[in-house]
Parts: structure tokens; C-alpha cells; sequence
């Protein structure tokens, strides 16, 4: 039985439960890692789990890799992991993250999760990834730096996904000036003022 989600979308049972697991593991592993800020201690569903479910029906049907840069406390990587594989799509997931302590959890997650996604707590710069399909990013840095740092990583045909604040437009604007790219604008469903960028064809400018 599905149950409807802010992020309008329908999951079985399984995937409800792995995700109200994922909610468990954050929450308890937050006391000793700052995982997340303390004032989201209480709101971990709708500020970070819900907040990522909305970029899963934005990722093209044809999926084989998809990478997360500085995943953290797994958002939206590990969220996305977690629909990919309910949803039965044998996606690879590369999740990065520099910080060992959050790498850690990520890697205990990934187990008591039983998923099969691939952690690695390194720089994104000094990172070998394989070819990649989508790469998202949550909160990690200015529109013009992530594309510089998934700009080794990436080819024409790759998408970008990335959310942002209510300061999105000048994000773009300045990121215009180094880079060329094909945008659309997708409001966010859980933050008034927030959208998601999905963005393609990433050159140089």
C-alpha cells in the first residue's frame, strides 16, 4: 500500500519504512555528529527528508550513475538511494563526502539500509568518479563553484540538480557569466521562496 507524500509521491510500504529508518538513524547518530543543525533536530521529515524526496521525479527515467556531492547527512543521496531502489532501478549511487565522521555514518546507514551505494570521504576535486548521468547538491556552495566542481565530472548529456534559497536568481545571473547551460526552474514543494534548478548541456562559458 502507497502512502501519498508531501513531495507527491506514491511509495510502497518497504520504502516508507527503510526512510522512517533513515529519519531514526540521522536523529540518533546527531547526538554525537552535527549531522544536522540543532534546530532542525525535531523537523528531520520535512526540512531534509521530504525537502529531498521532491528531486526524485525530476531524475530522467534512464538512470545508471548518479552522484551527490557533499552528501553530509545524506541529503538528498541517500534519500534518493533509497527511492531508486524501491522504485527497482539498478542505479549506481556515489555519495561524497569529506568529512570522515559523516562519511561514517553514511556507510552505516548504507548498511542498515541494506543498499549498495558507494561512500567516499574525499575532497570532490580529488575524487575518480565513473561516467555520471545526474549529480545533485544540497546547501554545499554558490551556483558558479558547483559547477566548477562537478565540471571534471560531467559531459554534455549530464544533469545537474541542484537546490536553492530564495537568493536563486542571482546565483544564476553571476553562474551565467563562467558557464553556459540549458535551466529550468522547479518551485520547491516544502520551502516558500525555494526552487530546484535542474540544468543540462554544462559548457564553459
Amino acid at each position: 500500500m502507497g502512502s501519498k507524500l508531501g513531495a507527491n509521491l506514491n511509495v510502497s510500504r518497504e520504502t516508507m519504512d527503510r526512510l522512517k529508518l533513515f529519519e531514526e538513524l540521522v536523529s540518533k547518530w546527531s547526538g554525537s555528529i552535527n549531522l544536522i543543525s540543532h534546530g532542525d533536530q525535531n523537523k528531520v521529515w520535512l526540512r531534509h527528508i521530504r525537502d529531498s524526496m521532491q528531486i526524485y521525479p525530476l531524475l530522467p527515467n534512464k538512470l545508471d550513475s548518479y552522484a551527490d556531492f557533499g552528501t553530509g547527512g545524506g541529503f538528498p543521496g541517500l534519500v534518493l538511494a533509497i527511492l531508486l531502489d524501491g522504485g527497482g532501478r539498478r542505479t549506481e549511487v556515489h555519495l561524497v563526502e569529506s568529512d570522515k565522521r559523516k562519511s561514517a555514518f553514511l556507510r552505516n546507514a548504507n548498511r542498515e539500509l541494506g543498499l549498495k551505494v558507494s561512500v567516499y570521504d574525499s575532497r570532490i576535486e580529488n575524487v575518480t568518479l565513473p561516467r555520471i548521468d545526474v549529480v545533485t547538491a544540497r546547501a554545499l556552495a554558490p551556483l558558479d563553484t558547483l559547477l566548477k566542481l562537478a565540471s571534471a565530472h560531467i559531459n554534455k548529456s549530464t544533469i545537474c540538480i541542484f537546490p536553492k534559497g530564495r537568493a536563486w536568481k542571482k546565483d544564476v545571473e553571476y553562474a551565467r557569466k563562467q558557464w553556459n547551460f540549458e535551466l529550468k526552474v522547479i518551485k520547491s514543494k516544502t520551502q516558500a521562496g525555494a526552487v530546484i534548478l535542474k540544468m543540462g548541456s554544462i559548457s564553459c562559458a
